[in-house]
């Protein structure tokens, strides 16, 4: 019988996919056959060999290699227009059915499935396919990821918290993520506190990592629409650089690149005295970018030509450096599946943050049908977590 768990947030980019992808990579091993990986709801598309799928769903099979049942990956993907259709027509029809279908389909050909929720908790309820009203479906318990925090973070909970209670959904533990670092001591301790009061696991505590939140130069030129002008092969689909924005003058751009290395540098097309102080500062050995975004046009062809001998990858967008920058600032980017070395490091956080393990000794007190995690297989782990000695 296989098990099973639902990753519900208490929001948007809560880090459901993150949590995801690591408990996929250290529990694949530790499962007989395996883990697969589901999301319902899926609000991304990709396109893969001509077949729109989910986007989260092909990012964690294609990192993980892992096996699964693309098809039924994602078995509603909400494209644009897709609530009004439903409401108005009824289209599509039978998703419940087809959600428990293709989650029978994933028991089949595993011994874990990971069911990844979207948004907050009531996301999807448009459908009739909230994220409480699913787990109650599917019969499963729930991981919610929390943002860190304190006081917020013990509010996100309790609200979330009520929605699964009136669908019967059991809150199996939850997993804090993105704690400051200079703040993880104190966080951890105080949320520890709380939520062994309240009777529910912390099954981790994941650090904010600058380097993993850091967008790749491809999600970069992809946000703002840049194109490139001249780039090594292989360079657009590399790891997460982060960016800076030439706001400021030659010697303070220079100066902030030398402090913050490997990152893609924004400067506007009528600030060419930006672009000849980089490059001048790449040809004899100084601070250089991971690539220069010309916002606002091209530059002129002697400044390409620069550009190219001095190794610096080059693109350019139509977007003005304001434009570009108001739509990168505070934009979450989601990791791409090519970005090798940030998802060794999603891999190795969560493997160094949360008890995989303890969470599937949860799940295998399990005594229902489906992966359904009884009410005294709870209860029982609650008294050896939190009464011991």
């Amino acid at each position: 019988m296989s098990l099973g768990v639902y990753i519900a947030g208490s929001g948007k980019d809560a880090g459901k996919t993150t949590l995801c992808l690591g408990l996929s990579g250290a529990l694949n091993s530790m499962v007989p056959g395996g883990v697969s990986f589901f999301k319902p709801l899926g609000q991304k598309i990709t396109v893969v060999d001509g077949e729109s799928v989910g986007q989260d769903s092909w990012f964690i099979s294609r990192a993980l290699g892992l096996s699964g049942i693309q098809g039924e990956s994602t078995p509603l993907l909400a494209s644009r227009g897709a609530a009004e259709r439903f409401i108005t027509t009824g289209e599509p029809r039978g998703i419940q059915a087809a959600v428990k279908r293709a989650f029978r389909e994933h028991c089949r050909e595993s011994g874990l499935v990971l069911v990844e929720g979207t948004g907050h908790p009531g996301v999807g309820s448009v459908f009739d396919l909230g994220n409480a009203k699913v787990a109650s479906l599917l019969g499963i318990p729930v991981i919610l990821v929390l943002d860190g925090g304190v006081g917020s973070t013990i509010d996100s909970f309790c609200l979330c918290q009520a929605l699964f209670k009136a669908h019967g959904v059991p809150i199996l533990g939850v997993v804090i993520n993105r704690v400051k670092p200079e703040k993880y001591d104190p966080v951890a301790s105080v949320l520890g506190i709380w939520f062994a009061g309240a009777g529910v696991p912390v099954f981790g505590v994941l650090p904010f990592e600058e380097r993993i939140a850091r967008p790749s130069i491809a999600s970069i030129t992809k946000e703002i629409g840049a194109l490139p002008l001249f780039a090594f092969d292989g360079m657009v689909c590399s790891d997460g650089s982060g960016f800076l924005t030439a706001f400021d003058s030659s010697d303070e751009v220079l100066s902030r690149m030398g402090r913050e290395e490997g990152r893609a540098l924004l400067v506007s097309r009528s600030r060419p005295e930006v672009l000849d102080a980089v490059i001048v500062s790449a040809l004899s050995g100084g601070p250089r970018p991971s690539a220069v975004v010309v916002c606002g046009g091209e530059p002129d062809q002697r400044r390409q030509a620069a550009c190219v001998a001095s190794g610096i990858p080059l693109f350019h967008t139509a977007v003005t450096l304001q434009g570009s920058s108001d739509r990168l600032s505070g934009h979450v980017f989601k990791i791409e599946p090519d970005e090798d070395q940030k998802i060794a490091s999603i891999l190795a956080m969560v493997e160094r943050n949360v008890d995989s393990r303890r969470i599937l000794d949860v799940l295998r007190g399990d005594s229902g049908s489906r992966g359904r995690v009884s009410q005294k297989g709870v209860i029982g782990f609650l008294k050896r977590l939190f009464h011991r000695g």
